[in-house]
Order: C-alpha cells, then structure tokens, then sequence
C-alpha cells in the first residue's frame, strides 16, 4: 500500500512527529506500506529519500488541475518515474492529510482550492482522502470557503482535533456536520529518544523555555501579546531561575523561531540553544526536563504526554482543549499578564503531585480515544489497492 501524507514536513518538528506517528501505527497493520511526500522547502528530495519515502509529483496549478492527466499516462512512464523515486497521484491508494493547521482564512486560500481539487479528484478514482486530527478555521464567507466546504462531503474521514474546529468546519457544510469527528492529536504515544536529554544536559531540574515566533506576528489577535511576548518569558525565565531552575532554550521549529531562541537564551545566560534534526530527540529532551514553558502546539503535547508540568501560551484556538483534555486548563496564558504568569509558576510548585496524577489519567483517557481514531483510518484504508 503507498499512501500519500500530506502537510507534513522536516524544519517544524510537530509536523515531523506528525510524520513519524502515522508510520508507527498504521506500519503495525501493513509493515510493507510505504508513503509519498511532496518536496517543498522545508522537506526536499534528500530529507524525504533518506526517512525512506516516495516522491510525490504534484502538479497542481492555479487553473488547470495538471493532476488529473496523471491518470493518463501510460504504464512505462509511471513505471519510468518509480524507478527514479517519483510517484504520482495515479499511484498511491488513499491520501492522508496530517496538517495540523493550514485550513483557515488566516492561511490563504491556496491550501483550501488545492485540497479540495485533491478531494473530489480522489473520490473519482475510487481513493480515500483522510484529515487526521487537526485544527481548523476560522473560515471567512467567500467563494474559496464554500467550494472548500461542498469539497468535505466527499472526504473518507474528517477529524477535528477539538469542538471548535469541528464547529468552523461544519458551518461550511450543514450536512456533514454529523460525520465530523473530535479526536485528540495523534503523537502522544510516540516514544522520544532519551539519550538525547543526556547530551544537551537535561534532567529533573532543567526548565525548558520553548517559544513561536507566531506569538508576535500577526497570525496572533492579540495585540498585547504580540508587543510583550518575549519580554514575558524574559520575566517567567527569571522567575524560575530564581526557585532554583536551571534555564535552557529549545528549538522545535528550526529556522523561523532561531531569533527568539536566540534572544531567550542571551538574555537569560541559559546557554547554548538545544537544536536537533531529530523530532524524536527533542521529544525526549522534553521529556526529561522538570518543567516547560512553552509556545509550541507539539512542544506542549510532549512535555503533557511525558508527564511534565507545562505552562502554555497559545497564539489560536488550538491550544486550548489540549491543556483541558489532560486537566491542566489552568497552565494555559490566556492573556500576556504577568502577574497571572507569575501566579500560574507559584501555583505550579505548590500542586506538582495532584497536576502529575492528573496528566497520567488524561494520558490514559487521550490514549483510548487516539486508538478509536486509528481503527477508523484502519477500516478506511482496508478497502484500499493495495500494491
């Protein structure tokens, strides 16, 4: 079986971990399947050869949907492409979309007019389009939303990754509104490589500052936190330096959040910045450390599934029910204030026992949801091609 992934990618480490979760549990079913990538710059030829995948040809442009004469060549020219590594729509048996957050107006129309071209293309051939959970919205009342939304009905699976990312979608399109599903992300259960932690030198008593750099961009409504965010953390790094925290900063994006980090760390003498290329080595530094601060979506789902008491910032909607799905709503910032930030730090050392208990029950509970998720995609691809 070759499947298609998309909205995945190298340089953000969420939308690695993205990669490497659905790998890990749908390889448990079909150990041979192999998958597709489309390069783009932040996931070239190179990066997708050597995690052992496909490259995916796409063609789709502006006006003409280039995608569709795929199904026209003939067998030597796929067969032609297949040996230089390069596959085509015409190849793979179902595309699964793990974005995480790219359909809303905030991102353009683009991903919405190419996604549902994809959609309707696919259900023609007979193959499964599949959103894994993601967020979604907020959808602006034009053309591209409603093409995006009549596009949904012929989507195999819909999963929002929470209640209001299932309301944006379904008030594009009424009669889906019931096949929309609310599942948790889906990394949770992937495994971090702790011999990492080791390396850059964290333990129990190191307190990861994670930042974003969308946290002061216009991708944030806010815009007290777009003018304050970096001078807050500077405040909250003091603060915990001062209860006896050894200070470090992470990276879990790559290039675009490399001058926040660097502006943490020298303004809080916390040392060099921890960079890997590896999602899985930064999912187990995080795992190791006694405590985060963080403004990365998967950075805080990796510090919550590992057990470590997080305090969140969030720049959209998405990060809201994760910290109540584990009981930790409390730890989200919902406003750039620091005496409520310095709060949050104080009552986090006073309750780090009963917050520990309640991040391994809502662990437990996330777990069982994911695994219903999983059998759904499961069942879907079942009626697959199949090479």
């Amino acid at each position: 079986m070759l499947i298609e992934i998309k909205g995945v990618q190298f340089e953000n480490k969420g939308a690695e971990l993205m990669l490497l979760a659905v790998l890990d549990r749908l390889r448990r079913e079909w150990p041979a399947l192999e998958f597709a990538l489309a390069p783009n710059p932040n996931a070239d030829y190179r990066r997708i050869a050597g995690a052992g995948g496909w490259q995916r040809l796409r063609l789709d442009g502006a006006q003409f949907d280039l995608d569709a004469w795929s199904y026209r060549l003939p067998e030597r020219l796929l067969a032609l492409g297949r040996r230089h590594g390069i596959v085509t729509e015409a190849d793979v048996d179902a595309v699964i979309d793990a974005s995480g957050f790219a359909y809303g107006s905030a991102w353009g129309h683009r991903p919405m007019q190419v996604t549902a071209r994809d959609i309707r293309r696919l259900a023609r051939h007979g193959k499964p389009f599949i959103f894994l959970p993601q967020a979604f919205g907020t959808f602006a009342a034009d053309a591209v939303t409603q093409e995006f939304g009549a596009a949904l009905r012929q989507a195999a699976l819909i999963f929002a990754r929470e209640d209001e990312s299932r309301s944006h979608l379904a008030a594009l399109a009424e009669d889906i509104g019931g096949r929309i599903e609310v599942f948790p992300d889906f990394t949770m259960g992937l495994q971090g490589d702790p011999e990492a932690a080791r390396r850059h030198g964290v333990d129990r008593g190191t307190a990861l500052l994670v930042p974003n750099q969308h946290m002061m961009s216009e991708m944030n409504l806010d815009p007290a936190w777009r003018s304050t965010y970096l001078p807050l953390l500077e405040r909250m790094g003091r603060e915990l330096a001062r209860r006896g925290w050894r200070l470090r900063v992470l990276n879990h994006e790559g290039r675009l959040d490399v001058e926040a980090c660097s502006r943490l760390a020298e303004s809080l003498d916390a040392g060099p910045v921890i960079a890997e290329a590896d999602a899985l080595a930064l999912k187990g530094t995080i795992g190791a450390a006694g405590l985060v601060l963080c403004s990365r979506y998967h950075g805080c789902v990796s510090a919550l599934s590992q057990g470590v008491p997080c305090i969140g910032t969030a720049w959209s909607h998405k990060y809201q029910a994760l910290f109540d799905d584990f009981g930790a709503g409390e730890f989200l910032l919902r406003e750039c204030d620091e005496t409520g930030a310095l709060e949050r730090i104080a009552q986090l050392h006073e309750e780090r026992e009963p917050l520990a208990r309640r991040l391994a029950e809502g662990l437990e509970r996330l777990t069982v949801r994911s695994e219903a998720m999983w059998q759904r995609v499961i069942a879907t691809l079942g009626g697959g091609h199949g090479h």
